[in-house]
């Protein structure tokens, strides 16, 4: 039998568990969506166990399991008792609760911490008998992981300091807040235990701690090692990126590699794949990309946002951006679209750059999302970044998660796992042709970006 190793993505519009050989083949997966998020601990539970028993049936005799992860979203925690059972329903980053307790702390109110501290003052009899916890944290201990355990790309919205790689405990005090309420931290991958009979999975099948759904999607993208980036072109643009020292700005923060040997700086645009919909309500983009060929490259500029509002590059509010000059819902104005995103792409990887994160020469952007399914825009974009683009074949949190259990069963670093299991599906050559056109018309738009 061939071993596999699990992922499980805990999100907060559904739940997917991937099995992914030692070839970095997705062999097996079963998912469930919700809507609205789901928050009740013990449904999370109930999903799992039917979605591990759907994907047993796939594997059969050919698979055994060997290990697995889990990766969840980030900012989000629930409060549990000493048996590791929850106690309240979980409170998502996006919860409401805790804005006033985040501006005590001095912290965006997306931290878990914010929420925490609204539990220790909301109900103050019930905190003291409570422990934060993660998702991930919640799932892999139900399944057999040490309690009270977290990692440290969870640990970081609930207020660990990653540099010192420890609990401020003193800052903690001053705030109300009982350090020993927080988990154990240690780095993802590192073996919690093994899966309880109970589960049904086999013997012996390893528990390795988990990541963020965010830190998951760039170990499945593959860019893990200094000097390498990625970006997702989705609804909106997000850059994920290596550094040797910590990055920290108002648009940039950065994350502890897996392996504690550097930083991971990401940053969002409200720039991406959104702005083609809002422009072009029900179309048909394969009909348009075919249209929009024959005006490339267009001559024109523009950073097209769907409203007022921009993160990164900039960080500004009122920011509008600006559209290309042509007709609405041409063609033409298509093309540009596709193009202007390109440019806000290009724009962040400088940006990126120069705050000191290295860019290797000539090393390629490991690209994922949704913008990928366009072949005309990944050669636009390759072209304008004046760089191969790598579409990396299973890009997916869960994949990022069977990663590190499959480190953990490697008994090796998560990027050693990362490099022999990531996939490159399709590498894109920038278009000759075009590289020389659009230097000079990003030119014009860097001109135009940072004009008065």
């Amino acid at each position: 039998m061939e071993p596999v190793f699990l992922g499980i993505d805990l999100g907060t519009s559904g739940m997917r568990v991937v099995a992914l050989s030692e070839a970095g083949e997705v062999v097996g997966k079963s998912e469930r969506s919700w809507d609205p998020p789901e928050t009740n601990p013990g449904r999370w539970l109930r999903t799992l166990r039917t979605l591990l028993g759907h994907l047993k049936g796939q594997l059969g005799d050919r698979y055994t399991i060997v290990a697995l992860s889990a990766c969840s979203t980030s900012g989000t925690v629930l409060p549990v008792d000493g048996r590791g059972m929850p106690l309240d329903q979980a409170w998502l980053y996006s919860d409401p609760r805790g804005q006033v307790q985040a501006k005590q702390l001095g912290i965006p109110a997306s931290w878990g911490l914010s929420r925490w501290l609204w539990w220790a003052e909301a109900h103050p009899e019930r905190y003291r008998d409570s422990y934060l916890a993660h998702p991930a944290d919640f799932l892999l201990s139900q399944l057999g992981g040490r309690r009270r355990v977290t990692d440290h790309t969870h640990a970081l919205k609930s207020g660990f300091d990653l540099e010192t790689y420890t609990w401020p405990r003193e800052w903690l005090s001053r705030h109300g807040l009982d350090p020993k309420r927080f988990p154990e931290v240690v780095a993802p991958g590192t073996v919690l235990g093994t899966v309880r009979a109970e589960w049904e999975l086999g013997p012996e099948v390893l528990i390795a701690a988990g990541i963020t759904d965010g830190c998951a999607g760039q170990l499945a993208a593959g860019a893990t090692r200094l000097g390498q980036v990625s970006t997702s072109l989705g609804t909106t643009l997000i850059f994920k990126a290596n550094s040797a020292d910590p990055i920290q700005t108002p648009s940039i923060y950065s994350h502890l590699h897996p392996d504690r040997n550097g930083w991971w700086p990401g940053a969002a645009s409200s720039c991406g794949g959104g702005v083609l919909p809002h422009f072009f309500p029900g179309g048909n983009l394969a009909a348009l990309d075919q249209q929009a060929e024959a005006h490339l490259p267009t001559g024109l500029v523009s950073y097209p946002l769907c409203r007022p509002g921009e993160r990164f590059p900039i960080l500004d509010s009122e920011f509008a951006g600006f559209l290309p000059q042509a007709e609405v819902g041409s063609p033409r104005f298509y093309a540009a679209l596709l193009e202007g995103v390109a440019m806000v792409e290009r724009l962040g990887l400088e940006t990126l750059a120069a705050h000191g994160i290295p860019l290797l020469e000539g090393s390629p952007i490991f690209t994922t999302g949704g913008g990928c399914k366009s072949s005309l825009w990944l050669r636009l974009r390759a072209s304008i970044l004046a760089r191969p683009l790598a579409v990396v074949k299973h890009p997916d949190p869960a994949v990022g998660a069977a990663i590190l259990a499959a480190s953990a069963y490697w008994c090796c670093s998560v990027q050693q796992a990362a490099e022999r299991l990531v996939q490159v599906e399709r590498l894109i050559q920038p278009d000759p042709n075009w590289v020389k056109a659009y230097a000079e018309i990003y030119s014009e738009f860097r001109s135009r970006y940072f004009s008065p």
